[in-house]
């Protein structure tokens, strides 16, 4: 058998088995997944993008749930940089649906773009994946989403799904643990930068902040969980605005 999982192993599973148990974790937290995108190349070993071949899955709207909701398959092939070599990790975003077949497609393509995007990277450059680990693509990044103040993103674990969602135990004894690269503003990045991963991941949680993509949500960084700025930063931008 192959050794997909990148290690010698005695437990490993291939890759469909891996998939149906991912599926069925989001059947019972979530909702049925359909795959938007699938790397079939990259499954048969022909894919020309660096890293892991990834698939994403969607869970659609229903009911009163208006969001459908992304999830990658294909990181928790390869081992996990910076965790316990037997866990493995994938990505996750909420996306909102308002009922614009347009716009609720361009979000949906955002959403499912972002999260293929990090289950590639953190192999590809062994990104430290913890709560409150912050990612910017750019020394001056600009703007995530259009007419939007988010310019980085925030490893948060999901809060959407139901109780249980954020890891997931396989038959084999192997974990996946689920990660949500939540977008943030310059100035909860500057208050990461500042105060450390783990207060801004409880601050941004304490604040009501999600895996959810939205735009025009206010910054956190200030009043809502005390996160002030560096007193140098507020400095600097008096004189930019002069």
């Amino acid at each position: 058998m192959p050794d997909i999982w990148g290690q010698t192993s005695e437990k490993g599973q291939i890759g469909r088995e891996l998939r149906e148990e991912v599926e069925l974790h989001l059947v019972r937290h979530l909702g049925e997944p359909h795959v938007a995108f699938s790397d079939q190349d990259g499954w048969a070993g022909r894919s020309r993008e660096p890293g892991p071949s990834i698939d994403v899955m969607v869970v659609p709207p229903e009911g009163e749930r208006r969001f459908a909701y992304v999830c990658t398959f294909g990181s928790s092939l390869k081992k996990a940089t910076g965790l316990p070599p037997t866990d493995r990790m994938e990505f996750v975003l909420a996306v909102p649906q308002m009922g614009d077949a347009r716009t609720d497609l361009g979000m949906l393509n955002l959403g499912a773009n972002t999260v293929r995007q990090f289950a590639k990277l953190v192999h590809i450059q062994n990104i430290r994946v913890e709560a409150g680990q912050t990612v910017q693509f750019s020394r001056n990044p600009r703007p995530i989403l259009e007419g939007s103040r988010q310019v980085a993103f925030a490893f948060i674990q999901p809060r959407l799904p139901a109780d249980g969602f954020t890891r997931l135990k396989t038959r084999e004894g192997e974990a996946i643990t689920f990660w949500a690269p939540a977008p943030i503003t310059h100035e909860e990045l500057q208050a990461g930068a500042h105060h450390g991963g783990p207060r801004l991941s409880a601050g941004l949680i304490k604040a009501g902040v999600t895996e959810m993509l939205h735009a025009d949500r206010p910054s956190a960084a200030r009043h809502a969980y005390g996160l002030g700025r560096p007193i140098a930063d507020r400095i600097r931008d008096i004189f930019r605005r002069d």
